[in-house]
C-alpha cells in the first residue's frame, strides 16, 4: 500500500510544473519568515541588554 502511495507521488511531483507564481510564493514566504525571525531575535537582544544582571545579590 504504501509502495503504491509513493508510487502515486513520485508521479505526481513529476507531473506538477511549477509556475513561475509558485516560485515567487515561496520565496517570498521564506522572506517573510526571515524577517521575522530576525525581528524576534533582535527583540529579545534588546531585552537581555536592558535588563541588569542580578549578579552577586
Amino acid at each position: 500500500m504504501e509502495l503504491i502511495h509513493n508510487l502515486f507521488s513520485s508521479l505526481r511531483s513529476a507531473l506538477t510544473l511549477e509556475t513561475q507564481s509558485d516560485i515567487d510564493e515561496s520565496y517570498l514566504s521564506d522572506a517573510i519568515d526571515h524577517a521575522d525571525l530576525e525581528r524576534r531575535i533582535a527583540a529579545q537582544s534588546r531585552a537581555s541588554s536592558a535588563s541588569p544582571l542580578n549578579i552577586g545579590r
